[in-house]
């Protein structure tokens, strides 16, 4: 899997696998006293709490397939590249079955869209890994030796990355920005151009007031076909990185396969105990959603908003518009705004 190539990281990759089999009565664990292991299985577990009970809810949480993510620790120390698989041991108690290769954070890593598109084929592996251990065996061998054949072969790879922003640069080139404007309608998911903005001023409120303010996600629509989603994602994950100026952070997210599509969560304040219920099939309350349509949002406030707006709108009227040029758009917007 493809991390790092600018130069050799001092703490190397890890990784971890923790949660439950059907066939077994005991928690499965392996390297899971890791830091980044140990928040996240806190976090699943409080968020599996909120499921409701009943023999409906469980069927919802096990028809639920794979979730993928890509989360930092709360203290910007780790961040955990895997996949979420609900499951339940053989007394039938309910807790995911989760695996995820472990980086510490560094300023050379690529952005996340950059990762997700490298490790596009890590996480396709990782996904039919857990499928296997839940449907076929009661060990988590083969998923263990997966992980490090992964993390020893290919944690460095100059070609994957390389390949990867390649492949994104030209995607970005020769789409239609109206693509994206189109996927909204059609999800529901609100307009193109308040979407966009909603990425550039609510950043700079949630920068401002972090701790003052809840953590909610952007849900944003994908196609439903694998691939195919993973490239929506990164071009959604690679629009909000120029929106946001960069920022040298790396962006958090899941990519949800909910049954009745797939979404992608872009998480700017991280992730909490109800999101994280998304990968159960629970419903999502709108008080963890940035509402880009609210026209009293605090962030539509700011002194460059309606300026911003009409130079964006402007540039959303051109129907040759690219993907590749609406992000050089971001971009400038993001630097010029105080």
């Amino acid at each position: 899997m493809a991390f790092n190539f600018k130069r050799a990281q001092e703490v190397p990759p890890q990784f971890c696998i923790f949660g439950k089999l059907p066939r077994r009565a005991d928690f499965v664990r392996v390297n899971a006293t890791h830091p980044a292991a140990m928040q996240l299985d806190q976090l699943l577990a409080q968020s599996l709490q909120r499921l409701e009970a009943g023999e409906e809810a469980t069927r919802r949480y096990l028809a639920m397939p794979p979730t993928s993510f890509v989360l930092k620790t709360r203290d910007q120390q780790w961040l955990s590249l895997g996949v979420i698989q609900p499951s339940r041991d053989e007394g039938g108690r309910n807790y995911p079955l989760v695996a995820a290769s472990l980086v510490a954070l560094d300023p050379a890593l690529p952005p996340t869209a950059i990762l997700l598109l490298a490790n596009e084929l890590f996480f396709t592996g990782l996904k039919d890994q857990l499928a296997s251990a839940i449907d076929n065996s009661v060990e988590m061998l083969a998923c263990k030796q997966f992980l490090e054949e992964q993390l020893r072969f290919g944690a460095s790879s100059v070609a994957d990355i390389e390949l990867a922003q390649q492949l994104l640069e030209k995607h970005l080139a020769v789409t239609p920005a109206s693509s994206l404007a189109h996927s909204l309608a059609a999800g529901g998911r609100g307009d193109l151009e308040t979407v966009l903005l909603a990425f550039v001023f609510h950043h700079r409120l949630l920068k401002k007031f972090r701790d003052s303010l809840p953590v909610q996600a952007y849900f944003l629509p994908l196609p439903a076909v694998e691939g195919e989603n993973v490239l929506a994602a990164v071009t959604w994950l690679a629009l909000y990185h120029a929106a946001t100026d960069g920022n040298g952070e790396l962006e958090q997210c899941l990519i949800l396969r909910r049954p009745e599509g797939h979404v992608l969560a872009l998480l700017p304040a991280g992730l909490n105990e109800p999101i994280a219920a998304q990968c159960w099939g629970a419903a999502l309350d709108p008080k963890h959603v940035v509402d880009v349509d609210d026209a009293k949002a605090p962030w539509r406030s700011h002194q460059a908003y309606a300026e911003a707006a009409y130079v964006l709108g402007r540039q959303l009227n051109d129907p040759g518009l690219s993907l590749a040029q609406l992000r050089g758009v971001l971009a400038s917007l993001s630097r010029n705004i105080a």
